[in-house]
């Protein structure tokens, strides 16, 4: 098959059809957690599931158990509690049913995106490897990118209500979600927000009192707070672990530091209080800020990036150089931890290198210089051949 042919063939209807997309990430979603389920061990889903017994038994959710898993618990006691949906199941089962849960917020939330519709479908597919990259390790980062995207969806919509759910169970449900804030600056109802996320907050707070005193519920938050410090000493696979390997070495502080205030820059153009198209381009931005600014991002994670990378692709018709980083992206950012490279390249290249994160961050900067020299000429055009 050559070129051309390869072209006409995934121009066919069945590829453009969100049917097909929603078929193809249930099976994928499926396969991945039967294989990690009967054919590989899952730490993470191991923890994640030991976390609520860890909860009503009154153990601190933040030490280490090597006996039961090996991975760190990084997560809030509501999401220790809210583990007791999956954790009495079989643990097959509760992988299939977890990977579920992560992946229907995931899918609906593109589909909520304000974009045309074949631009959902170009989102759906660059987006799937690194979706399956991220089942495989049974974590939680697709349902973290639908929380953010829905947190805007919501504001620019002025349902604050779901709005401020979905940011306060996010930050609860993992701290990323916490970059989603800066939507709350952009559209009005700033008050109605502020009141509701106080109240989500409260609630989300305290409902692990139905298990556990709230004393050992106070104890539980402090200790949270340690861990989640602890984990900013790790090496992250972001923009901090690109200036280490180029033996750049500055504070950690001041490099998150500067990448937020210039996502926060963003503020003094005028045009993103009322123009549709430059909103979407800074939530593209911010999906990837809260990777590549992260002290603690691991690949899994890149399935937030990728998704920031895809609705920074779709916002306007792309040069034949940005459709090369797009395609730059896909190879080595989505592609890189499968086996279409052989491991010595992986272990020797990829990772000491941290290749994956080189093109996402390089499309980072590319779409903060187009949010900051943007103009209300610009029109929202359909998604680029």
């Amino acid at each position: 098959m050559n070129f051309t042919s390869a072209i006409s063939f995934f121009n066919k209807p069945v590829f453009s059809s969100k049917k097909t997309l929603y078929i193809v990430y249930a099976i994928a979603c499926i396969l991945i957690s039967c294989k990690v389920a009967f054919i590989e061990k899952c730490d993470n889903y191991d923890c994640f599931a030991a976390s609520h017994f860890h909860l009503i038994q009154y153990l601190d959710l933040y030490k280490n158990y090597p006996l039961e898993y090996h991975t760190e618990y990084n997560y809030s006691p509501l999401f220790a509690l809210l583990m007791g949906a999956f954790a009495y199941l079989p643990t097959w089962l509760g992988i299939i049913f977890w990977n579920i849960a992560n992946t229907i917020p995931f899918v609906l939330a593109i589909n909520l995106l304000p974009i045309a519709e074949n631009k959902k479908i170009f989102i759906y597919w660059f987006c799937l490897i690194e979706y399956i990259t991220a089942a495989e390790n049974v974590q939680t980062n697709a349902a973290v990118a639908a929380f953010i995207m829905l947190v805007f969806i919501y504001q620019l919509q002025k349902n604050t209500t779901k709005s401020s759910l979905w940011y306060v169970f996010g930050v609860f449900f993992k701290v990323y979600v916490l970059t989603a804030g800066v939507f709350w600056l952009i559209f009005n109802k700033r008050l109605s927000f502020v009141v509701k996320a106080i109240g989500w907050a409260l609630l989300f707070f305290c409902l692990p009192i139905c298990v556990v005193s709230f004393k050992q519920l106070l104890f539980l938050y402090e200790s949270w707070i340690h861990r989640l410090q602890a984990q900013t000493n790790r090496e992250a696979l972001g923009v901090l672990g690109l200036m280490h390997v180029l033996h750049i070495y500055i504070n950690k502080i001041w490099i998150v530091l500067i990448g937020a205030l210039i996502t926060l820059a963003v503020f003094l153009k005028k045009q993103l209080y009322s123009n549709l198209q430059l909103q979407l381009l800074y939530l593209a931005a911010i999906l990837m800020f809260t990777v590549l600014f992260n002290p603690g991002v691991e690949s899994p994670t890149y399935i937030i990036c990728v998704a920031g990378v895809a609705l920074w692709y779709i916002n306007k018709p792309r040069t034949t150089w940005e459709k090369w980083l797009a395609i730059l992206v896909f190879i080595f950012t989505c592609l890189s931890p499968t086996e279409l490279f052989p491991r010595f390249i992986k272990q020797h290249f990829f990772v000491p290198y941290h290749i994956k994160a080189v093109p996402c961050v390089i499309t980072w900067l590319v779409c903060m210089y187009e949010i900051f020299t943007f103009s209300n000429t610009e029109k929202n055009n359909t998604l680029p051949a």
